[in-house]
Order: structure tokens, then sequence, then C-alpha cells
């Protein structure tokens, strides 16, 4: 099937916004406060790898009681760099530390090439569309960065009660844009939130990689979005994969 291209929709944090400070800042800190010093690159791969082996179990996460997980995902962390501790204390002490951070508007932060790629796809005559696993704090940020101006459509699941990768919360955001699944695309970070999600509401999908993070994910994949006019040239018309899938989303 292919289809003219109406509608891109974007994620929001890992596409649109950083985290400042980053997770591994805080996890250096933590560890840091136990006397371990752990070199920057080696802490990075290790937090990109816990990231692809928990993929779909991050994807089925329901917004709740997600402390299983978190300690799960930092005793990965915490083997692969070779740390001892005790890590039901370390992941507790580290979620509280995330939220403190995470729920602050002014700790998320455009990435460089954010405004202009929302720019150019209005320019072009496409609608925007942010869909987003967030709370209300989501639309305050967009009014702190003065980004809401950029989009046509904003679906939060926090408000819609639904969370990717359902694809009803996908379905949301193409009946609000009024388009048709095959007409819209999302960029997304995560492979089994985003694409999958997408995908299964019958719609593109491109993964966002920023940080190298699924080099080997089976869709197309941009390490940003400043090459976005010339990603949107290469999309226009192709035909649209079919979809498959798996089910849940999060933020620690």
């Amino acid at each position: 099937m292919s289809a003219r291209l109406e509608a891109v929709m974007f994620d929001a944090g890992g596409v649109l916004w950083d985290l400042e400070p980053p997770v591994e800042a805080l996890f250096s800190a933590a560890l840091s406060r136990r006397g371990v010093s752990v070199e920057t690159a080696a802490l990075q791969g290790a937090v990109k790898r816990a990231e692809r082996l928990l993929d779909e179990e991050f994807a089925r996460l329901e917004g709740g009681d997600e402390v299983a997980y978190w300690a799960e995902y930092d005793a990965l962390v915490l083997d692969d760099l070779g740390v001892r501790v005790d890590v039901d204390e370390f992941a507790r002490e580290l979620s509280r530390e995330f939220r403190g951070v995470a729920t602050r508007e002014e700790s998320w932060v455009p990435f460089p090439d954010a405004v202009p790629a929302l720019e150019a796809v209005r320019g072009s005559g496409l609608r925007t569309c942010l869909v987003s696993n967030a709370t209300e704090l989501a639309r305050r940020v967009l009014r702190r960065l003065d980004m809401e101006r950029l989009f046509d459509v904003v679906v939060i699941s926090e408000e819609v009660g639904v969370r990717k990768p359902d694809p009803r919360i996908f379905r949301i955001a193409l009946d609000e844009a009024g388009v048709e699944p095959p007409e819209a695309v999302y960029l997304g970070d995560r492979p089994a939130t985003d694409m999958v999600g997408a995908t299964r509401a019958g719609m593109r999908a491109v993964l966002v990689d920023r940080r190298g993070t699924y080099p080997g994910a089976p869709y197309e994949r941009v390490d940003g979005l400043a090459g976005t006019e010339d990603l949107l040239r290469r999309l226009r018309n192709r035909p649209v994969p079919g979809a498959s899938g798996t089910s849940g989303g999060s933020s620690r």
C-alpha cells in the first residue's frame, strides 16, 4: 500500500527533549556517594545495553509500580560495570533522584535540531502531532519551551487513558489530525514502545536513535532530526509495511 504523506508525529523525551542532568550523570553521582568511580564511556555503554535488553519489558510497563523493573535495570548496569552494591537500595535512591529531576519543567531541554525540524515539517504543509506517554507536565514543558505553537495535535497518555504501544493512542492522534494511518509517520526512540505501536496502528515508523542504542533494530533509523526534510522526501509515497507487534511504556 502506498499513500501520500500528510502528517508527522513525534515522541517527546528522547526525540524532541533531553533530560538535564541525564540518567548517566545521576547514576554516576549515586556511585560516587558510595566511593565508586566509573568511566563515562563504560557507563554509557552499560546503560545502552540495559535499555536494549529490557526494551520489550519497558513497553509492558503501565506507569504504576515499576520498582521491580528499575531494580532489574540497575542490576544489569551495575553488573556490566563490575560494581557490587546493594541493588535494591541503590535502585530506590536512584529512582527518588530521577523523579526529583524528571518532574521539573526546567529539567527538559530541547535538542538543538528539534525546533528547526518541526518548523521544516510545518513549512512543507504537513500536520504535526505529539504523541507521548506522559503526564500534564508535558503540556507545561511545551509551553515553557514555546513549542506548543508548532503542533496541530497533542495527545498525552494520562489525558486519554491509553499508553504506547497500544495502537489506540495513535488512532486518537490520527482522528484528531484527520488523516488515515498510511498518511502518517511516527518518529520515536524506543522500538518496542514506539515502532511497534505505530506500525500496529498502520502507520510508518522511524526510530530516532540519538545515542546509537539500537543499531540492529529492524526499522528505518536516524541519529537525530537534522535531516528531517530529506527523510520526509524519502518517505513520500513509500509503501507502508505490514503491521505486527507487542504491547504497554514509562518514565522512571
